[in-house]
């Protein structure tokens, strides 16, 4: 598990490994990063790599991705909620509302790809 203290990642001593260690010893890196993530320094002894386990990075990306989801929504609803309290002074693009992420991966979207009980759901 990764743990995060006042903005910084925390790890012990122990899940530090120098790159020619983990390349000389991966096998064993990989049973290490099962029960914690190992972070491999390079040359200069900063962290450049971090090795993980498949779940935990899972389990990572899955939570980074509803966050996302959550943040558009957030900004969407806060964008439409400023449009409502003053309808004739506030005016939201469409591509301002999604964000240009979003608006990006709008314009992407092919509506004859789509079923009709999926696109008017």
């Amino acid at each position: 598990m990764v743990v995060v203290a006042d903005g910084k990642l925390t790890f012990s001593r122990e899940q530090v490994i120098s790159s020619t260690q983990a390349s000389k010893n991966f096998g064993e890196c990989r049973r290490r990063a099962r029960r914690e993530p190992l972070f491999v320094t390079d040359r200069n002894a900063s962290i450049e790599t971090v090795i993980v386990d498949y779940d935990e990075f899972e389990a990572m990306a899955v939570e980074l991705e509803r966050l996302r989801h959550e943040r558009l929504y957030a900004t969407a609803a806060e964008r439409l909620a400023e449009a409502d309290a003053h309808p004739r002074d506030v005016l939201i693009t469409f591509e301002e509302m999604l964000g240009e992420d979003g608006y990006r991966s709008f314009l992407e979207i092919d509506p004859d790809d789509m079923p009709d009980e999926e696109l008017f759901a």
